[in-house]
Protein backbone atom coordinates (compact mmCIF):
# COMPACT_ATOMS: atom_id res chain seq x y z
CA UNK A 1 0.00 0.00 0.00
CA UNK A 2 1.76 3.18 -1.01
CA UNK A 3 2.00 6.26 1.42
CA UNK A 4 -0.90 8.22 -0.25
CA UNK A 5 -3.32 4.98 0.39
CA UNK A 6 -2.68 4.63 4.11
CA UNK A 7 -2.88 8.34 4.60
CA UNK A 8 -6.43 8.35 3.11
CA UNK A 9 -7.53 5.18 4.90
CA UNK A 10 -6.43 6.73 8.06
CA UNK A 11 -8.52 9.61 7.60
CA UNK A 12 -11.47 7.59 6.94
CA UNK A 13 -10.07 5.54 10.11
CA UNK A 14 -10.36 9.18 12.14
CA UNK A 15 -13.30 10.95 10.91
CA UNK A 16 -15.40 7.59 11.27
CA UNK A 17 -15.03 6.19 14.38
CA UNK A 18 -16.18 8.77 16.21
CA UNK A 19 -19.60 9.22 13.68
CA UNK A 20 -19.75 5.28 14.47
CA UNK A 21 -19.68 5.37 18.02
CA UNK A 22 -22.26 8.42 18.09
CA UNK A 23 -24.55 6.18 15.70
CA UNK A 24 -24.25 3.34 17.50
CA UNK A 25 -24.80 4.98 20.99
CA UNK A 26 -27.12 8.28 20.42
CA UNK A 27 -25.80 9.83 23.74
CA UNK A 28 -24.44 8.79 27.00
CA UNK A 29 -26.57 6.56 29.06
CA UNK A 30 -26.48 7.06 33.26
CA UNK A 31 -28.17 4.85 35.44
CA UNK A 32 -29.50 6.71 38.46
CA UNK A 33 -30.74 6.18 41.41
CA UNK A 34 -33.48 7.99 42.77
CA UNK A 35 -34.37 9.23 46.46
CA UNK A 36 -37.55 7.99 47.81
CA UNK A 37 -39.39 11.28 49.75
CA UNK A 38 -41.69 11.15 52.52
CA UNK A 39 -45.70 9.85 50.88
CA UNK A 40 -48.23 12.99 50.80
CA UNK A 41 -50.91 12.93 53.57
CA UNK A 42 -53.64 13.00 50.43
CA UNK A 43 -52.81 11.16 47.08
CA UNK A 44 -53.33 13.60 44.61
CA UNK A 45 -53.59 14.29 40.70
CA UNK A 46 -54.21 17.67 38.94
CA UNK A 47 -52.23 19.37 41.69
CA UNK A 48 -49.54 22.63 41.10
CA UNK A 49 -46.15 21.07 42.77
CA UNK A 50 -43.37 24.01 42.91
CA UNK A 51 -41.03 25.64 45.58
CA UNK A 52 -41.70 28.01 47.55
CA UNK A 53 -39.67 29.54 50.76
CA UNK A 54 -36.86 26.74 49.80
CA UNK A 55 -39.75 24.26 50.59
CA UNK A 56 -41.27 21.65 48.11
CA UNK A 57 -44.61 22.28 48.07
CA UNK A 58 -48.13 20.72 46.49
CA UNK A 59 -51.61 22.30 45.92
CA UNK A 60 -55.17 21.85 45.49
CA UNK A 61 -55.76 19.02 42.42
CA UNK A 62 -57.65 16.03 43.54
CA UNK A 63 -57.82 12.67 45.35
CA UNK A 64 -58.80 9.30 45.00
CA UNK A 65 -62.31 8.75 42.88
CA UNK A 66 -61.62 11.97 41.60
CA UNK A 67 -62.76 14.11 44.05
CA UNK A 68 -61.41 17.56 44.65
CA UNK A 69 -59.48 18.55 47.52
CA UNK A 70 -59.12 22.13 49.07
CA UNK A 71 -55.79 21.41 51.25
CA UNK A 72 -51.78 21.82 50.23
CA UNK A 73 -48.65 20.86 51.63
CA UNK A 74 -45.37 21.67 52.23
CA UNK A 75 -42.05 19.23 53.01
CA UNK A 76 -40.29 20.16 56.30
CA UNK A 77 -38.11 18.04 58.15
CA UNK A 78 -38.92 14.16 56.86
CA UNK A 79 -42.96 15.02 56.56
CA UNK A 80 -45.54 16.89 54.32
CA UNK A 81 -47.47 19.40 56.55
CA UNK A 82 -50.92 19.59 55.37
CA UNK A 83 -52.39 23.33 55.38
CA UNK A 84 -56.39 24.01 54.37
CA UNK A 85 -56.95 26.22 51.03
CA UNK A 86 -59.26 29.17 50.61
CA UNK A 87 -60.81 27.71 47.60
CA UNK A 88 -60.87 24.43 45.27
CA UNK A 89 -57.92 24.41 42.64
CA UNK A 90 -58.01 21.25 40.67
CA UNK A 91 -56.16 21.83 37.50
CA UNK A 92 -56.41 25.46 38.61
CA UNK A 93 -52.87 27.79 38.07
CA UNK A 94 -50.13 28.06 40.26
CA UNK A 95 -47.64 31.24 39.74
CA UNK A 96 -44.39 32.04 42.35
CA UNK A 97 -44.58 35.48 42.36
CA UNK A 98 -41.39 37.64 42.54
CA UNK A 99 -42.57 38.25 45.67
CA UNK A 100 -42.01 34.88 47.00
CA UNK A 101 -45.70 34.45 47.49
CA UNK A 102 -47.87 32.09 45.72
CA UNK A 103 -50.52 32.97 43.29
CA UNK A 104 -53.42 30.46 43.10
CA UNK A 105 -56.39 30.71 40.68
CA UNK A 106 -59.54 28.72 39.17
CA UNK A 107 -59.64 24.72 38.61
CA UNK A 108 -62.43 22.37 38.63
CA UNK A 109 -65.80 23.43 39.98
CA UNK A 110 -67.25 20.00 40.84
CA UNK A 111 -66.20 16.40 40.91
CA UNK A 112 -64.88 14.51 38.03
CA UNK A 113 -63.16 17.53 36.61
CA UNK A 114 -66.26 19.75 35.54
CA UNK A 115 -66.46 23.24 35.14
CA UNK A 116 -64.68 26.16 36.03
CA UNK A 117 -63.82 28.60 39.08
CA UNK A 118 -63.41 32.18 39.45
CA UNK A 119 -61.49 31.96 43.27
CA UNK A 120 -58.06 33.87 43.68
CA UNK A 121 -55.66 33.07 46.84
CA UNK A 122 -52.46 34.27 47.76
CA UNK A 123 -50.29 31.76 49.66
CA UNK A 124 -47.68 33.11 52.04
CA UNK A 125 -45.01 30.51 52.33
CA UNK A 126 -43.52 32.59 55.72
CA UNK A 127 -46.34 31.79 57.66
CA UNK A 128 -47.72 29.19 55.58
CA UNK A 129 -50.89 30.80 55.10
CA UNK A 130 -53.77 31.30 52.51
CA UNK A 131 -55.67 34.21 51.81
CA UNK A 132 -58.29 34.41 49.74
CA UNK A 133 -59.20 37.83 48.51
CA UNK A 134 -60.48 38.20 44.61
CA UNK A 135 -61.70 36.44 41.89
CA UNK A 136 -60.69 36.17 38.08
CA UNK A 137 -62.19 38.35 35.01
CA UNK A 138 -63.41 35.12 33.73
CA UNK A 139 -63.64 31.42 35.26
CA UNK A 140 -60.93 29.30 34.15
CA UNK A 141 -59.40 25.40 34.75
CA UNK A 142 -55.97 24.18 32.94
CA UNK A 143 -54.93 28.07 32.49
CA UNK A 144 -51.44 29.32 32.72
CA UNK A 145 -50.16 32.84 34.37
CA UNK A 146 -46.53 34.76 33.82
CA UNK A 147 -45.70 37.64 36.06
CA UNK A 148 -44.36 40.76 34.01
CA UNK A 149 -41.22 43.01 34.96
CA UNK A 150 -44.40 45.76 35.86
CA UNK A 151 -45.63 42.98 38.78
CA UNK A 152 -48.62 42.19 36.76
CA UNK A 153 -49.70 39.27 36.19
CA UNK A 154 -50.99 38.29 32.23
CA UNK A 155 -53.80 35.03 32.68
CA UNK A 156 -54.77 32.98 29.64
CA UNK A 157 -56.44 29.55 28.62
CA UNK A 158 -59.23 27.37 29.11
CA UNK A 159 -60.67 23.84 29.63
CA UNK A 160 -64.35 24.04 28.07
CA UNK A 161 -65.43 27.52 28.06
CA UNK A 162 -64.25 30.89 26.70
CA UNK A 163 -60.90 32.39 27.07
CA UNK A 164 -59.32 35.56 26.58
CA UNK A 165 -55.89 37.61 27.74
CA UNK A 166 -56.60 38.51 31.19
CA UNK A 167 -54.61 40.90 33.49
CA UNK A 168 -54.14 40.97 36.99
CA UNK A 169 -52.80 44.79 38.82
CA UNK A 170 -50.76 42.74 40.99
CA UNK A 171 -53.06 44.22 43.89
CA UNK A 172 -56.54 42.65 43.68
CA UNK A 173 -58.31 43.16 40.54
CA UNK A 174 -58.46 40.96 37.30
CA UNK A 175 -59.55 42.76 33.80
CA UNK A 176 -59.69 41.13 30.48
CA UNK A 177 -57.72 43.01 28.03
CA UNK A 178 -57.65 41.37 24.57
CA UNK A 179 -59.55 38.42 23.09
CA UNK A 180 -57.67 35.65 21.60
CA UNK A 181 -57.40 34.66 18.12
CA UNK A 182 -57.99 30.56 19.14
CA UNK A 183 -59.06 29.48 22.47
CA UNK A 184 -56.23 27.23 23.94
CA UNK A 185 -56.08 25.03 26.62
CA UNK A 186 -52.45 25.10 29.18
CA UNK A 187 -50.83 27.84 27.08
CA UNK A 188 -47.34 28.47 26.65
CA UNK A 189 -46.34 32.00 27.80
CA UNK A 190 -43.17 33.20 26.58
CA UNK A 191 -41.82 36.59 27.50
CA UNK A 192 -40.33 39.05 25.46
CA UNK A 193 -38.82 42.46 25.13
CA UNK A 194 -40.71 45.31 25.67
CA UNK A 195 -43.18 44.19 28.08
CA UNK A 196 -44.94 41.55 25.28
CA UNK A 197 -46.01 37.81 25.49
CA UNK A 198 -46.52 34.83 23.00
CA UNK A 199 -48.77 32.49 23.63
CA UNK A 200 -49.39 29.35 22.10
CA UNK A 201 -50.37 25.48 22.27
CA UNK A 202 -51.15 22.95 20.40
CA UNK A 203 -54.90 22.09 21.63
CA UNK A 204 -57.98 24.01 21.69
CA UNK A 205 -59.95 24.21 25.48
CA UNK A 206 -61.93 20.76 24.18
CA UNK A 207 -58.24 19.02 23.75
CA UNK A 208 -58.73 18.63 20.09
CA UNK A 209 -55.30 18.88 18.08
CA UNK A 210 -55.06 22.07 16.28
CA UNK A 211 -54.05 21.65 12.20
CA UNK A 212 -51.87 25.30 12.39
CA UNK A 213 -50.56 26.87 15.60
CA UNK A 214 -51.57 30.42 15.97
CA UNK A 215 -49.45 32.01 18.48
CA UNK A 216 -50.98 35.25 19.69
CA UNK A 217 -49.35 38.26 21.71
CA UNK A 218 -50.19 40.62 24.18
CA UNK A 219 -49.28 43.34 22.46
CA UNK A 220 -49.18 42.62 18.14
CA UNK A 221 -50.87 40.99 15.97
CA UNK A 222 -51.10 37.19 15.48
CA UNK A 223 -48.74 35.07 13.51
CA UNK A 224 -48.20 31.62 12.62
CA UNK A 225 -44.64 29.87 12.52
CA UNK A 226 -43.80 27.63 9.99
CA UNK A 227 -41.44 25.63 11.87
CA UNK A 228 -44.26 24.78 14.23
CA UNK A 229 -46.35 22.80 11.27
CA UNK A 230 -44.20 20.04 11.44
CA UNK A 231 -42.81 20.20 15.45
CA UNK A 232 -45.70 20.25 17.34
CA UNK A 233 -45.35 21.87 21.18
CA UNK A 234 -45.79 19.10 24.13
CA UNK A 235 -48.79 20.13 25.95
CA UNK A 236 -49.94 18.22 29.10
CA UNK A 237 -53.26 18.50 30.81
CA UNK A 238 -51.97 19.67 34.15
CA UNK A 239 -50.94 22.95 36.29
CA UNK A 240 -47.69 24.02 35.14
CA UNK A 241 -44.69 26.80 35.71
CA UNK A 242 -44.85 29.36 32.78
CA UNK A 243 -40.94 30.06 33.22
CA UNK A 244 -39.69 26.87 33.57
CA UNK A 245 -37.97 26.61 30.59
CA UNK A 246 -36.91 29.81 30.58
CA UNK A 247 -32.85 30.55 29.56
CA UNK A 248 -32.29 33.94 28.72
CA UNK A 249 -30.99 36.60 31.37
CA UNK A 250 -33.35 39.44 32.62
CA UNK A 251 -30.42 41.71 33.51
CA UNK A 252 -29.34 41.69 29.45
CA UNK A 253 -32.78 41.88 28.80
CA UNK A 254 -32.66 38.67 26.71
CA UNK A 255 -35.53 36.82 26.95
CA UNK A 256 -35.14 33.13 25.47
CA UNK A 257 -36.96 29.48 25.94
CA UNK A 258 -36.80 25.83 25.16
CA UNK A 259 -39.69 24.21 24.21
CA UNK A 260 -40.26 20.30 23.62
CA UNK A 261 -41.45 19.07 20.33
CA UNK A 262 -42.57 16.54 18.60
CA UNK A 263 -42.75 16.02 14.52
CA UNK A 264 -46.12 14.21 14.28
CA UNK A 265 -49.89 15.05 15.97
CA UNK A 266 -51.01 12.98 18.64
CA UNK A 267 -53.73 10.70 18.37
CA UNK A 268 -55.53 8.28 20.90
CA UNK A 269 -54.66 5.00 19.48
CA UNK A 270 -51.19 5.85 21.47
CA UNK A 271 -48.02 4.03 19.04
CA UNK A 272 -46.20 3.50 21.88
CA UNK A 273 -48.74 0.45 23.42
CA UNK A 274 -47.79 -1.41 20.12
CA UNK A 275 -43.86 -1.17 20.66
CA UNK A 276 -43.29 1.96 18.21
CA UNK A 277 -42.11 5.30 19.48
CA UNK A 278 -44.51 8.20 19.78
CA UNK A 279 -43.24 10.22 16.85
CA UNK A 280 -40.05 12.17 16.88
CA UNK A 281 -38.57 14.69 20.00
CA UNK A 282 -37.16 17.66 19.56
CA UNK A 283 -36.12 21.17 21.17
CA UNK A 284 -37.24 24.33 19.77
CA UNK A 285 -35.78 27.80 21.10
CA UNK A 286 -37.61 30.42 21.23
CA UNK A 287 -36.27 34.09 21.37
CA UNK A 288 -38.47 37.40 21.35
CA UNK A 289 -40.50 36.06 18.01
CA UNK A 290 -37.89 33.64 16.43
CA UNK A 291 -38.65 30.26 16.50
CA UNK A 292 -35.68 27.66 15.88
CA UNK A 293 -34.67 23.98 15.85
CA UNK A 294 -32.33 23.37 18.53
CA UNK A 295 -29.39 21.77 16.85
CA UNK A 296 -28.12 18.59 19.59
CA UNK A 297 -25.22 16.29 18.94
CA UNK A 298 -27.36 13.28 18.34
CA UNK A 299 -31.50 12.88 18.27
CA UNK A 300 -33.42 12.37 21.57
CA UNK A 301 -33.82 9.04 22.32
CA UNK A 302 -37.26 7.46 21.32
CA UNK A 303 -36.34 4.07 22.68
CA UNK A 304 -34.89 2.57 25.91
CA UNK A 305 -31.01 1.97 25.56
CA UNK A 306 -31.45 -1.06 27.84
CA UNK A 307 -32.23 -4.78 27.13
CA UNK A 308 -36.30 -5.31 25.82
CA UNK A 309 -36.29 -1.85 23.95
CA UNK A 310 -39.27 0.05 24.85
CA UNK A 311 -40.62 3.34 23.90
CA UNK A 312 -40.07 6.47 26.11
CA UNK A 313 -42.76 8.75 26.01
CA UNK A 314 -42.12 11.97 26.77
CA UNK A 315 -46.36 13.33 26.92
CA UNK A 316 -45.79 14.54 30.48
CA UNK A 317 -42.04 16.03 30.22
CA UNK A 318 -42.26 20.16 29.70
CA UNK A 319 -38.65 21.56 29.57
CA UNK A 320 -37.22 22.60 33.12
CA UNK A 321 -34.34 24.69 32.90
CA UNK A 322 -31.77 25.07 35.24
CA UNK A 323 -29.74 28.57 34.79
CA UNK A 324 -26.98 27.52 37.04
CA UNK A 325 -26.04 24.69 36.00
CA UNK A 326 -26.50 25.63 31.97
CA UNK A 327 -29.12 22.60 31.74
CA UNK A 328 -32.20 21.58 30.82
CA UNK A 329 -34.21 18.57 31.25
CA UNK A 330 -36.54 16.48 29.70
CA UNK A 331 -38.12 14.07 31.46
CA UNK A 332 -39.99 10.58 30.20
CA UNK A 333 -41.22 7.20 31.45
CA UNK A 334 -41.64 3.90 29.74
CA UNK A 335 -44.30 1.03 30.35
CA UNK A 336 -42.46 -0.71 33.31
CA UNK A 337 -42.17 2.59 34.83
CA UNK A 338 -38.81 3.28 34.78
CA UNK A 339 -38.25 7.29 34.90
CA UNK A 340 -35.95 8.95 31.85
CA UNK A 341 -34.30 12.09 31.97
CA UNK A 342 -32.69 14.19 28.95
CA UNK A 343 -30.13 16.27 29.71
CA UNK A 344 -29.63 19.08 27.32
CA UNK A 345 -26.19 21.66 27.59
CA UNK A 346 -28.07 24.59 25.58
CA UNK A 347 -25.16 26.51 26.03
CA UNK A 348 -23.23 24.92 22.63
CA UNK A 349 -23.74 24.22 19.46
CA UNK A 350 -24.70 21.82 19.02
CA UNK A 351 -25.91 20.65 22.58
CA UNK A 352 -24.64 17.67 23.99
CA UNK A 353 -27.42 15.31 25.21
CA UNK A 354 -27.19 12.83 28.22
CA UNK A 355 -30.13 10.16 29.46
CA UNK A 356 -30.34 9.42 32.84
CA UNK A 357 -33.03 6.51 33.77
CA UNK A 358 -33.52 4.23 36.59
CA UNK A 359 -35.00 1.18 37.74
CA UNK A 360 -39.10 0.74 37.98
CA UNK A 361 -40.72 2.57 40.15
CA UNK A 362 -44.52 1.01 40.09
CA UNK A 363 -46.02 3.18 42.88
CA UNK A 364 -44.60 6.23 41.25
CA UNK A 365 -46.35 8.73 39.49
CA UNK A 366 -45.46 10.49 36.26
CA UNK A 367 -46.52 13.85 36.99
CA UNK A 368 -44.71 17.51 35.59
CA UNK A 369 -41.50 17.75 37.42
CA UNK A 370 -40.18 20.62 39.38
CA UNK A 371 -36.61 22.29 40.00
CA UNK A 372 -35.37 22.28 43.52
CA UNK A 373 -32.93 24.86 44.77
CA UNK A 374 -30.38 22.31 44.75
CA UNK A 375 -31.06 21.53 40.84
CA UNK A 376 -32.56 17.70 41.37
CA UNK A 377 -36.31 17.16 39.70
CA UNK A 378 -39.07 16.27 42.33
CA UNK A 379 -41.74 14.13 40.90
CA UNK A 380 -44.72 14.17 43.45
CA UNK A 381 -48.13 12.84 43.33
CA UNK A 382 -49.93 12.21 39.78
CA UNK A 383 -51.03 8.56 38.23
CA UNK A 384 -49.10 5.46 39.23
CA UNK A 385 -50.95 3.47 36.43
CA UNK A 386 -48.57 0.98 34.10
CA UNK A 387 -48.76 0.91 30.49
CA UNK A 388 -48.61 4.67 29.89
CA UNK A 389 -51.88 5.52 31.12
CA UNK A 390 -53.18 8.01 34.03
CA UNK A 391 -56.16 7.20 35.81
CA UNK A 392 -57.80 10.06 37.65
CA UNK A 393 -59.35 8.33 40.08
CA UNK A 394 -56.59 6.83 41.45
CA UNK A 395 -53.57 9.08 42.14
CA UNK A 396 -50.65 8.46 44.13
CA UNK A 397 -48.89 9.77 47.00
CA UNK A 398 -45.51 9.11 46.19
CA UNK A 399 -42.69 11.43 45.88
CA UNK A 400 -39.41 11.28 45.10
CA UNK A 401 -36.39 13.06 44.23
CA UNK A 402 -34.04 12.76 41.07
CA UNK A 403 -30.82 13.80 42.00
CA UNK A 404 -29.56 15.25 39.07
CA UNK A 405 -27.53 18.13 40.73
CA UNK A 406 -25.35 15.86 42.28
CA UNK A 407 -24.10 13.34 39.39
CA UNK A 408 -20.59 13.69 39.58
CA UNK A 409 -19.71 10.05 40.56
CA UNK A 410 -22.42 8.15 38.34
CA UNK A 411 -21.67 5.32 36.42
CA UNK A 412 -22.53 4.75 33.51
CA UNK A 413 -25.07 2.06 32.00
CA UNK A 414 -23.13 -1.30 31.65
CA UNK A 415 -23.80 -2.27 27.80
CA UNK A 416 -23.43 1.66 26.73
CA UNK A 417 -19.74 2.61 27.09
CA UNK A 418 -17.54 -0.59 26.29
CA UNK A 419 -18.43 -0.59 22.16
CA UNK A 420 -18.42 3.44 22.46
CA UNK A 421 -15.02 3.45 24.70
CA UNK A 422 -13.69 1.51 21.92
CA UNK A 423 -14.52 2.91 18.47
CA UNK A 424 -12.86 6.12 20.28
CA UNK A 425 -9.64 4.74 21.28
CA UNK A 426 -9.50 3.50 17.60
CA UNK A 427 -10.42 7.07 16.48
CA UNK A 428 -7.13 8.09 18.92
CA UNK A 429 -4.75 5.91 17.53
CA UNK A 430 -6.21 6.66 13.89
CA UNK A 431 -5.33 10.40 14.52
CA UNK A 432 -1.65 9.29 16.22
CA UNK A 433 -0.99 7.44 12.64
CA UNK A 434 -1.94 10.17 10.98
CA UNK A 435 0.09 12.89 12.40
CA UNK A 436 3.19 10.14 12.04
CA UNK A 437 2.06 9.79 8.67
CA UNK A 438 1.94 13.57 7.58
CA UNK A 439 5.33 14.15 9.26
CA UNK A 440 7.26 11.22 7.27
CA UNK A 441 5.36 12.69 4.02
CA UNK A 442 6.79 16.22 4.94
CA UNK A 443 9.89 15.22 5.34
CA UNK A 444 10.41 12.72 1.75
CA UNK A 445 8.73 15.84 0.29
CA UNK A 446 11.29 18.85 1.26
CA UNK A 447 14.13 15.77 0.85
CA UNK A 448 13.56 15.74 -2.67
CA UNK A 449 12.44 19.56 -3.28
CA UNK A 450 15.14 22.61 -3.83
CA UNK A 451 14.85 25.26 -0.55
CA UNK A 452 12.60 27.09 -1.90
CA UNK A 453 10.19 25.11 -3.26
CA UNK A 454 10.13 23.40 0.02
CA UNK A 455 9.61 26.64 1.88
CA UNK A 456 6.59 27.38 -0.27
CA UNK A 457 5.22 23.93 -0.42
CA UNK A 458 5.26 23.99 3.50
CA UNK A 459 3.43 27.59 4.15
CA UNK A 460 1.25 26.29 1.48
CA UNK A 461 0.22 23.32 3.77
CA UNK A 462 0.00 25.20 6.78
CA UNK A 463 -2.52 27.85 5.56
CA UNK A 464 -4.98 24.56 3.60
CA UNK A 465 -7.27 22.45 4.55
CA UNK A 466 -6.10 18.24 4.08
CA UNK A 467 -7.62 17.63 0.48
CA UNK A 468 -10.00 15.00 -0.05
CA UNK A 469 -10.60 13.11 -3.17
CA UNK A 470 -11.47 15.51 -6.30
CA UNK A 471 -14.50 16.27 -7.98
CA UNK A 472 -15.24 14.90 -11.79
CA UNK A 473 -15.60 19.16 -12.14
CA UNK A 474 -17.09 22.37 -10.48
CA UNK A 475 -19.96 22.14 -12.63
CA UNK A 476 -20.94 18.68 -10.97
CA UNK A 477 -20.27 20.00 -7.78
CA UNK A 478 -22.64 22.55 -7.81
CA UNK A 479 -25.26 20.44 -9.44
CA UNK A 480 -24.72 18.56 -5.63
CA UNK A 481 -24.53 21.28 -3.95
CA UNK A 482 -27.84 22.62 -4.99
CA UNK A 483 -29.60 19.27 -5.05
CA UNK A 484 -28.73 19.37 -1.40
CA UNK A 485 -30.43 22.90 -0.63
CA UNK A 486 -33.31 21.55 -2.75
CA UNK A 487 -34.02 18.26 -1.10
CA UNK A 488 -33.12 19.06 2.84
CA UNK A 489 -33.17 22.99 3.12
CA UNK A 490 -30.34 23.47 4.76
CA UNK A 491 -30.18 26.97 4.34
CA UNK A 492 -32.76 26.77 6.95
CA UNK A 493 -29.84 26.46 9.60
CA UNK A 494 -28.98 29.79 10.71
CA UNK A 495 -25.57 28.51 11.84
CA UNK A 496 -25.08 26.82 8.23
CA UNK A 497 -21.10 26.76 6.92
CA UNK A 498 -19.64 25.54 4.23
CA UNK A 499 -17.76 22.37 5.82
CA UNK A 500 -21.33 21.69 6.88
CA UNK A 501 -22.23 21.07 3.60
CA UNK A 502 -18.52 19.70 2.94
CA UNK A 503 -19.86 16.84 5.13
CA UNK A 504 -23.01 16.26 3.50
CA UNK A 505 -21.51 15.62 0.28
CA UNK A 506 -17.75 14.09 1.20
CA UNK A 507 -15.74 16.81 0.08
CA UNK A 508 -14.07 19.66 1.84
CA UNK A 509 -15.30 23.32 2.99
CA UNK A 510 -12.72 24.88 0.26
CA UNK A 511 -14.04 22.85 -2.97
CA UNK A 512 -17.47 23.84 -1.91
CA UNK A 513 -16.33 27.70 -1.20
CA UNK A 514 -14.30 27.51 -4.32
CA UNK A 515 -16.89 26.18 -6.55
CA UNK A 516 -19.62 28.24 -5.59
CA UNK A 517 -17.10 31.63 -6.65
CA UNK A 518 -16.16 29.98 -9.75
CA UNK A 519 -19.68 29.39 -10.87
CA UNK A 520 -21.68 31.90 -9.92
CA UNK A 521 -19.50 34.33 -8.86
CA UNK A 522 -20.43 34.59 -5.07
CA UNK A 523 -19.30 33.63 -1.80
CA UNK A 524 -21.00 31.14 -0.02
CA UNK A 525 -22.71 32.95 2.55
CA UNK A 526 -24.44 35.11 -0.83
CA UNK A 527 -25.33 31.61 -2.03
CA UNK A 528 -26.54 30.40 1.04
CA UNK A 529 -28.59 33.65 1.33
CA UNK A 530 -30.04 33.80 -2.11
CA UNK A 531 -31.60 30.30 -1.25
CA UNK A 532 -33.24 31.90 1.94
CA UNK A 533 -34.62 34.74 0.65
CA UNK A 534 -35.90 32.37 -2.45
CA UNK A 535 -37.69 30.34 0.39
CA UNK A 536 -39.67 33.43 2.21
CA UNK A 537 -40.93 34.93 -1.56
CA UNK A 538 -42.20 31.24 -2.06
CA UNK A 539 -43.89 31.50 1.65
CA UNK A 540 -45.07 34.91 0.63
CA UNK A 541 -46.63 33.55 -2.67
CA UNK A 542 -48.34 30.57 -1.31
CA UNK A 543 -49.75 32.21 1.66
CA UNK A 544 -50.97 35.71 0.83
CA UNK A 545 -51.73 36.16 4.59
CA UNK A 546 -48.51 35.71 6.32
CA UNK A 547 -46.24 38.66 7.01
CA UNK A 548 -42.62 39.18 6.60
CA UNK A 549 -41.87 39.00 10.32
CA UNK A 550 -43.46 35.63 10.49
CA UNK A 551 -41.34 33.65 7.90
CA UNK A 552 -38.14 35.09 7.61
CA UNK A 553 -36.43 33.11 11.18
CA UNK A 554 -37.97 29.93 9.34
CA UNK A 555 -35.98 30.71 6.11
CA UNK A 556 -32.73 30.77 8.50
CA UNK A 557 -32.33 34.74 9.39
CA UNK A 558 -31.42 35.58 12.72
CA UNK A 559 -32.36 39.22 12.77
CA UNK A 560 -35.45 41.10 11.09
CA UNK A 561 -32.68 43.84 10.73
CA UNK A 562 -30.38 41.42 8.61
CA UNK A 563 -33.12 39.79 6.85
CA UNK A 564 -34.59 42.77 5.40
CA UNK A 565 -30.99 44.06 4.27
CA UNK A 566 -29.85 40.80 2.55
CA UNK A 567 -33.37 40.59 0.96
CA UNK A 568 -32.61 44.00 -1.23
CA UNK A 569 -29.18 43.11 -1.64
CA UNK A 570 -30.45 39.79 -3.08
CA UNK A 571 -33.62 41.40 -4.74
CA UNK A 572 -32.95 45.08 -5.43
CA UNK A 573 -36.14 46.15 -3.97
CA UNK A 574 -37.29 46.49 -0.51
CA UNK A 575 -39.96 43.82 0.76
CA UNK A 576 -42.39 46.50 0.88
CA UNK A 577 -41.65 47.11 -3.20
CA UNK A 578 -41.04 43.51 -4.03
CA UNK A 579 -45.21 42.66 -2.24
CA UNK A 580 -46.78 45.46 -4.40
CA UNK A 581 -45.29 44.02 -7.81
CA UNK A 582 -48.51 41.96 -9.84
CA UNK A 583 -45.77 39.93 -10.94
CA UNK A 584 -44.31 38.49 -7.50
Amino acid sequence: MTLNRLFLLLCVIAVGAPVLAVEGNQCPVVHIVPERLPDLNTPREGHAVFCAGGELMVAGGHTNGFVPTATAEYLSGSEWHQLPMTYIHDHGTALVLRSGRVLLAGGSKEEMGVGQTYGVEMYDPVNHSFTGFGCLNQKRTLASAMELDSGQVVITGNWYDGDDIEMFDGQKFFTSVKPVSVGRVVPYLFRMSQGDVLILSDRDPHDHLSDTIVVDRLHGEPFTVPLLQQWKPLTYNAPTTADAGFIGDEAEGRFAYLMAVRNFERTREKPELKGQPAGQMAVVLVEDTVFTQLPTVCPIPMMSPLDGAEPILYDRGYIVADRRAKLAYLCGVDKDKRFYVVSIGYTERPAPLKLYYTDPLPDCGFYVPALTPQGNLAIIGGSSKKDYDSDNFTPTASAWLIPLGQQDGVTSAANHWPASLLWWLLAVVAVLLVSVSVVVYRRRKKAVLPARQTECMDSREELSEPESSPVNSSEDLLERICQLMDERQLFRNSELKAADVAVELGTNSRYVSDCIRACRGITFTQFVNEYRVGYVQRLLRQHPDLKVVEVYASAGFTSERSFFRIFKDVTGMTTSEWLNRNDR
